[in-house]
């Protein structure tokens, strides 16, 4: 059952890491369509600024490089919530891992402990019926050799 469990709970995270790994590559395709139409755009404007003046075209590359910077920033942020987000996944499998192997040996343990309580009471029981058996042969012998000393002697009474 707890094997179940545990292959339920696999499959749930790899769905997640899976559903992860897509956003963070859809991000990423994002990122790259923006780097591309941000140079491409930016080629466009190097030859206008051309025409124009050296100034705007400092002006536009600025632009475009705090866009490409901005776009690199969002990237590095998704990834780090990516690594962020399968660090705790681990970890909380191997939580969840211990938490069950350590019920599992307490379990054993109690169980095992509890059997072999029983089996001593079983023991010192046995031992009393033992010597209560030793004590009941006794009496019967006992009452035997009475019987057998009051027939002796009521044979020599009235044999006299």
């Amino acid at each position: 059952m707890q094997s179940v469990h545990l292959k339920v709970l696999q499959k749930s995270i790899a769905v997640v890491v899976v559903k992860v790994v897509v956003a963070v590559v859809v991000k990423v395709l994002e990122v790259v369509v923006v780097v591309v139409v941000a140079a491409a755009a930016a080629a466009v404007v190097v030859v206008v600024a051309e025409v124009v003046s050296a100034a705007v075209v400092v002006v536009v590359v600025v632009i475009v490089l705090s866009v490409v910077a901005a776009a690199v920033v969002a990237v590095i942020v998704v990834v780090v919530v990516v690594v962020v987000v399968v660090v705790v996944v681990v970890v909380v499998i191997v939580v969840v891992v211990v938490v069950v192997v350590v019920v599992v040996v307490v379990v054993v343990v109690v169980a095992v402990t509890a059997v072999v309580k029983v089996a001593v009471v079983l023991v010192k029981v046995a031992v009393v019926l033992v010597k209560v058996a030793v004590v009941l042969v006794k009496v019967v012998v006992v009452e035997v050799v009475v019987v057998v000393v009051v027939v002796v002697v009521v044979t020599k009474f009235c044999y006299c």
